[in-house]
C-alpha cells in the first residue's frame, strides 16, 4: 500500500501473506530517513495491521490471523534526488509483483529514474485494459474503499 508520508513524500508497505501462519511486511521509503521510517512503522502498527486483522475476522476464514509477522526494511535502492520518491515506490512495487529483486541491487541515477518513468508510462498506456465491473463488484469495491478510508485517512 503506498503511504503518503508527512503529506509530501511517498513510501510503501508491502504485505506478503503465507497462510495460515506468516505475514511478511516489507517497508520501503527511498530516502531511508529515520522520521519517515517511524511514520511507516506507526502506519503499520496503528492503521494497516488493525485493518487487516478486522478484515480477516470479518471474512469468515476458519484460519486464525497469522501469528508470525516478519518485518523487513528494503534498504536499496536509494533515490538520487529529492523528487523521484513516487517513481522509486512504483519501481519497488513492480519488482515485488514480478518477483524480481534486481531493482534493489541497482545503483539508481537520475538517468535511470527517467527510464523508469518512461517504462511505467508505457506499461500504463499500452497494457492497461478497461474491464467493466458488475454491479455487485462495484458495491463491494465502494464498501472496501469506505472501510479503508475510515482507517487510513485522517478524520
Amino acid at each position: 500500500m503506498p503511504i503518503n508520508l508527512s503529506s509530501n513524500y511517498w513510501g510503501v508497505i508491502i504485505v506478503e501473506i503465507t497462510f495460515p501462519t506468516t505475514l511478511t511486511v516489507c517497508f520501503y521509503e527511498p530516502l531511508h530517513d529515520h522520521c519517515y521510517r517511524k511514520e511507516l512503522d506507526n502506519t503499520w502498527d496503528y492503521q494497516l495491521r488493525p485493518y487487516l486483522e478486522k478484515w480477516h475476522s470479518q471474512s469468515g476464514s476458519k484460519e486464525p490471523f497469522p501469528k508470525q509477522i516478519i518485518v523487513k526494511w528494503i534498504g536499496k535502492p536509494s533515490q538520487p534526488d529529492l523528487k523521484c520518491c513516487g517513481v522509486m515506490v512504483l519501481g519497488i512495487v513492480y519488482a515485488y509483483l514480478r518477483n524480481t529483486h534486481r531493482f534493489e541491487r541497482h545503483g539508481v541515477t537520475e538517468a535511470y529514474v527517467s527510464v523508469i518513468r518512461l517504462r511505467l508510462a508505457w506499461l500504463l498506456l499500452c497494457t492497461t485494459k478497461m474491464i467493466p465491473h458488475s454491479e455487485k463488484n462495484l458495491k463491494e469495491m465502494q464498501k472496501t474503499n469506505q472501510e479503508i478510508s475510515k482507517v487510513l485517512l485522517p478524520q
